[in-house]
């Protein structure tokens, strides 16, 4: 008699257990993660299925991998890092700008293997038709 109470806690807790289990682990805003999205399908080559999958799988890896906050300043580094002028050379230069860029890039390239995105085809769709052909 004397664990019943320890046991029916533990009954009691399992549930909400369950329920934490299911939540994801760093939960991205649903415009970031459209915005994501968009992009890489861009990259890809296409708004079809196939990409839209691939991009929405994409960014779930990341979201599992880093939390939001973490993820925001990662990809300032990397859209920073082309950015002209003056001010935005913390953006470009400097070890914690490069480290930066290289963990989200390292991140990536995890998400597109485990997403089969296949980086070769990265930008081909959009400078061909540039190019007219």
């Amino acid at each position: 008699m004397r664990y019943s109470l320890p046991v029916v806690c533990a009954g009691l807790m399992l549930p909400l257990a369950a329920t934490a289990a299911d939540k994801p682990a760093h939960n991205y805003p649903t415009q970031a993660r459209v915005e994501y999205v968009f992009d890489c399908m861009n990259q890809l080559g296409g708004k079809n299925y196939d990409t839209l999958y691939k991009c929405a799988c994409s960014i779930d890896y990341i979201a599992d991998e880093l939390p939001y906050d973490e993820y925001v300043t990662l990809d300032t580094y990397q859209r920073g890092q082309n950015a002209a002028g003056e001010r935005p050379e913390v953006l470009r230069e400097g070890s914690i700008a490069r480290e930066s860029r290289s963990q989200l890039a390292s991140i990536k390239a995890k998400a597109a293997d485990s997403c089969l995105i296949d980086t070769s085809r990265v930008g081909q769709s959009s400078q061909s038709s540039q190019t007219g052909s």
